[in-house]
């Protein structure tokens, strides 16, 4: 089954569970007719805009992550959180956890549907109660409003302590102000007992999506680049083994990739991973397809393989910010090598040096496409400039 099929099923499953479930619930906690019907219409035209949503994102690629190839990830966060909804009227409305619930559908959708679906699951619980209690909307919309805002982007680094952080204070600012100071009574810690409660709850659901998250998605090829980064793997040995030059010349292209790559903000691994194989085709004489073959069997990550796949297609020119900063790399510790090769005492001007290498035609028409700005640039060649000490291991 394709993925387009996956997705239909997998938002009709959402869109019908959501119109049906709302009204049966409804029915099942004795609301009024007027109340039935006007939850049935309602949740109708929710399921049906969340479903053109989630196809939409999906069709023109706007998925986070990985999750255009998980539907069914989705899908289960999503039926959890539904149920949750369902429930919750006969809960207090100081203990309604959506913070987490919204965090977690943005995580695996994207922040627009995750806002979206959260919100609507929100009217839903607050319309089962046959109440139009706009504060409860309001704290608990702000409350996942922020949260999906501080929680967007946290692939590269996963530093989410200040993110649960600020949306745990933001909560208890919003109930506190919306729920326990009107009650026109004096301030007691028996008031807090509940938003505290849903405090706890919130940060371990959180903490259990969030580990999920990282091991699944974020960090999911972590090991994978570990194990192919690593001087001593099988294939780098063989590279070792079959051309020491082209094995050092990998080597010293990693080091200074790494640390351009750190400077400009790119991905390290992706960039390294490729200044550690792109001379594999000089080396063993491979082709194009060769190569494909080659990133296939040994299973690099997507990226990794995308890159690398870039950087060997000399009918290709560069385009992004990895491949680039490895083209520059190469032709800047290739060039030393070229000159020590000739003269082991000589001294080079290293920033002439790269302005020389860079102001060449043929690289310039090779990364005339390059993400690459020039403020990029600027920090290329000051991490060059940084490392004069290094390049004495070239002599």
């Amino acid at each position: 089954m394709n993925k387009r099929k996956e997705f239909i099923i997998t938002g009709l499953i959402i869109s019908l569970s959501t119109a049906l479930l709302a009204p049966l619930t409804s029915v099942l906690l004795g609301n009024t007719r007027a109340v039935i019907i006007r939850n049935s219409v309602i949740s109708m035209f929710f399921s049906l805009i969340m479903l053109f949503a989630f196809l939409y994102s999906y069709n023109s690629g706007r998925l986070d992550y990985d999750n255009a190839d998980h539907p069914y990830r989705f899908m289960l966060v999503y039926l959890v959180s539904l149920a949750l909804a369902l429930g919750l009227p006969v809960i207090d409305r100081k203990g309604w956890p959506f913070m987490c619930l919204c965090v977690a559908l943005s995580l695996f959708s994207n922040t627009l549907i995750g806002i979206y679906c959260s919100t609507g699951l929100l009217a839903i619980s607050l319309m089962l109660t046959d109440s139009a209690d706009v504060t409860t909307f309001i704290v608990y919309f702000l409350t996942c409003l922020v949260a999906c805002i501080l929680f967007q982007n946290i692939e590269d680094n996963f530093k989410i302590g200040s993110c649960i952080s600020i949306s745990v204070m933001t909560m208890l600012a919003l109930e506190t102000a919306g729920f326990i100071v009107p009650e026109n009574k004096a301030l007691s810690a028996e008031q807090f007992i509940i938003p505290l409660v849903n405090v706890i709850v919130n940060i371990l659901v959180l903490f259990l999506c969030l580990k999920y998250f990282n091991e699944k998605v974020a960090n999911k090829y972590r090991n994978k680049y570990s194990e192919l980064n690593d001087q001593g793997y099988k294939v780098l040995l063989d590279l070792k083994e079959r051309s020491p030059s082209e094995y050092y010349r990998s080597i010293h292209t990693a080091y200074l990739t790494e640390r351009m790559a750190t400077a400009i903000g790119c991905d390290v691994d992706v960039a390294k991973n490729c200044a550690y194989y792109h001379r594999i085709r000089k080396a063993f004489g491979y082709s194009l397809e060769d190569c494909r073959k080659f990133v296939s069997e040994h299973e690099f990550p997507p990226a990794a393989a995308k890159t690398l796949l870039e950087f060997l297609n000399k009918d290709n020119k560069l385009d992004s910010k990895e491949a680039g900063i490895v083209y520059i790399s190469d032709k800047f510790i290739s060039s030393i090598q070229l000159v020590f090769s000739k003269d082991k005492t000589a001294k080079i001007n290293y920033g002439e040096l790269l302005d020389t290498i860079i102001g060449k035609d043929y690289i310039k028409k090779s990364l005339v496409d390059s993400d690459l700005s020039i403020k990029d640039c600027r920090l290329i060649k000051e991490v060059i400039l940084k490392e004069t000490l290094y390049y004495d291991f070239l002599r």
